[in-house]
């Protein structure tokens, strides 16, 4: 005669067959011990635990509650009444079960690795590292483990802890495309851009249907500006998730950058479709800017990407009154960059007898004057470049910054979210990245009235701080000798329109309209940049395809900014461009004595322009709608002697423009910091305000 098995044995076999997927024998071999046993606590949070696997939570709730009565510390019980609260959106009361549960079952990896988990999603990776690594130290063969392990220690900052675990995670199983991945994210943060592609590769290799390892292949490859190949990679993305929003982003930011308009509409319609579907999808505010003039959309956008950045902050420092105050400048770009040109003059013109200025650098030494000029400002100065975002952050922490300002938002290669850990008592945005950043972590940002006009406020997540003149900064350039028209590539004769915007800033629309300018002002070219490969010929052609020959077309190569300028000074009129407005090549063409069209928008990033224009005495050069802006590039074209009167004006007020008065908004910055600074020694939140003129 068979023994029968035992209580035991049942549910042992009841849990291989869940474990299998098979819900009916697990649920037909609990029944049995039931059946024996209805007080048994733990057939009861087994039975449970079918339930919730099959959809059906009201048996499983009442399953849970009387394994629970009877054992209330039922560690699997516990467990399933936690994914049930996680299901109704209580995520604290499941927390709580998960605690109770893992107290109980000491011992269950997976519990441990479920709580660490929970606790990431709740935005507290410090103690999800605790969890994982009390789950990876339980089941040290699980690579999945170690990789959540890693995730955990880089979300908290700890960049080393995180490669330990990622290493571990691949030694264990080098073909675990997520641990390379993440390793590869890891990098990248770090500024390794080589590492961080090998990893992402690798992880492609490993599984080429992952999208999200073809989006981060493809966002490195946009930062080296290998553009046909980013948009091949995400490509990839969206054939396995049409929903990636973030890789249809990225596509159209390669096609814009390689002048490919084809099907534009079409794929815009395809990002918002993405973005609608899906609420928690994000795409960069950068790109974004180049589309959307809407500042209600530009914060909604913003805040989407920063949500992502959830650390725990660096304990508070209260701010401290001392005889001068330490600014922290962080950013990229100390070297021949846009952004530098305009600070050349900032950082050494500080009053030391007020501030103390220090520098922190993420990006890369090019040996140039311009960066040697740069370092020579700063009383410290610190590479970071090795460091990765909380490292930074505890650094500038320990260097005791009263007032940290973020010189580049979200841009290329940006760090921006160092400022997550709040690692300085009062914390600013300036300059590189024209609007909010969208996170509670930035208290000011730098403005105008121009750029963010009075009741432009609700859309920013930081307080506006508006400057007396121009927000931008800019410092007097040297210029060089002026070449001739044939040595710059232009026809000995002909009206000369410029515009030296890069090319992603470059729509049809605006195309459109230049074309028409071209056809109404017989003999004249439009002077572009020579940028990237191919664009050449695609432009040229989207002339012809508008009745204009390509060859009116003329294509700049890059120069050091002297030369530039010099050159730069043959052109008879600039056109800006909209959305995304000219901003350093605003105030360029003005300084090389070049006046500008241009055409407000909405938002921060298609004012600047108008802004400069204001700030250099010429604010009739910017209007509001596209047929004024036509029709005023056509009369400066077409009446030599209006142009004439308005070029005279620039020469005559240009230096002492407050546009290139360096010394007075380096003034008006210092006022602005020290008003800031007084708030936060009273105790006082941020507020908006302005500097006087």
């Amino acid at each position: 005669m068979t023994t029968p098995l035992s209580p035991a044995e049942l549910l042992a076999i009841a849990r291989q067959r869940l474990a299998a997927g098979d819900l009916a024998a697990a649920a037909n071999f609990t029944a049995m011990v039931l059946e024996r046993q209805p007080a048994d606590a733990d057939a009861l949070a087994l039975h449970a635990r079918i339930a919730l696997a099959a959809g059906r939570l009201d048996e499983a709730g009442r399953a849970i509650e009387a394994a629970l009565r009877l054992r209330p510390d039922q560690a699997e019980a516990l467990r399933c009444r936690a994914a049930l609260r996680r299901h109704a959106g209580e995520r604290e009361g499941a927390l709580a079960d998960l605690h109770a549960a893992a107290l109980a079952a000491p011992g269950d990896a997976e519990l441990h690795g479920e709580l660490g988990g929970l606790l990431r999603a709740l935005g507290r990776p410090a103690e999800a590292g605790l969890a994982y690594a009390r789950a990876a130290g339980l089941a040290p063969d699980d690579a999945r483990l170690w990789n959540d392990l890693g995730v955990a220690r880089q979300e908290s900052g700890d960049a080393a802890g995180a490669e330990a675990a990622y290493r571990r995670a691949l030694a264990l199983d080098d073909g675990l495309a997520l641990a390379h991945n993440n390793y590869g994210a890891l990098r990248q943060q770090a500024g390794d851009l080589a590492a961080a592609e090998a990893h992402y590769r690798r992880a492609l290799a490993c599984d080429p249907r992952y999208a999200a390892g073809w989006k981060n292949l493809a966002a490195i490859l946009q930062e080296h500006a290998r553009f046909e190949e980013a948009e091949h990679g995400f490509g990839q993305a969206i054939a396995l998730r049409p929903d990636f929003a973030e890789a249809r982003a990225g596509q159209l930011t390669a096609r814009l950058h390689r002048c490919e308009w084809r099907g534009l509409p079409d794929a815009l319609a395809q990002l918002e479709s993405a973005l609608q579907r899906r609420p928690d999808s994000r795409i960069s505010p950068f790109f974004h800017l180049g589309l959307d003039d809407s500042p209600a959309a530009q914060l909604q956008i913003a805040r989407r990407w920063a949500a992502q950045y959830r650390v725990e902050p660096l304990p508070p420092r209260p701010p401290q009154r001392r005889e001068r105050i330490r600014l922290g400048y962080l950013g990229g770009d100390f070297f021949s960059h846009a952004t530098s040109w305009l600070t050349a003059g900032l950082f050494a013109g500080h009053d030391r007898a007020r501030f103390e200025v220090w520098g922190y650098d993420y990006g890369r030494d090019d040996g140039s004057a311009l960066r040697a000029q740069l370092l020579a400002g700063f009383d410290r100065f610190r590479q970071v470049d090795a460091l990765a975002p909380a490292e930074i952050a505890r650094q500038i922490r320990a260097d005791g910054i009263d007032i940290l300002i973020d010189l580049k938002g979200w841009t290329r290669g940006t760090r921006a979210e160092t400022l997550a850990w709040r690692p300085a008592p009062v914390q600013v945005h300036y300059l590189a990245y024209p609007g909010t950043l969208g996170a509670d972590w930035v208290d000011y940002l730098i403005a105008d009235t121009q750029v963010a006009p009075v009741g432009a406020d609700l859309h920013y997540a930081e307080r506006l701080v508006r400057l007396p003149h121009c927000y931008q900064i800019n410092a007097p350039s040297d210029v060089a000798a002026r070449p001739g028209r044939a040595q710059a590539g232009l026809p000995g004769q002909g009206f000369v329109f410029c515009c030296f915007n890069q090319h992603y800033k470059l729509l049809p629309g605006m195309f459109d309209l230049w074309m028409q300018l071209l056809r109404a002002v017989p003999g004249s070219v439009l002077w572009l940049l020579d940028q990237q490969p191919g664009n050449r010929a695609r432009l040229r052609h989207e002339a012809g395809r508008r009745g204009v020959d390509g060859e009116r077309l003329v294509f700049a190569p890059g120069l050091p900014h002297a030369e530039h300028l010099a050159r730069l000074a043959l052109a008879d009129l600039a056109l800006d461009t909209l959305p995304y407005n000219s901003h350093t090549t605003a105030s360029d063409a003005l300084w090389a004595g070049v006046p500008l069209v241009s055409c407000r928008g909405r938002g921060f990033a298609s004012r600047v322009a108008a802004s400069c224009l204001h700030a250099v005495g010429l604010a009739e050069l910017a209007v509001d709608t596209l047929a004024d802006y036509q029709a005023l590039a056509t009369r400066l074209a077409t009446e030599p002697d209006r142009l004439a009167a308005v070029r005279g004006r620039l020469a005559a007020a240009r230096r002492q423009a407050p546009l290139f008065d360096t010394a007075a908004t380096t003034r008006a910055l210092e006022d602005a910091y020290a008003q800031m600074w007084e708030r936060a020694l009273a105790g006082l939140a941020p507020i908006a305000f302005e500097v006087d003129g």
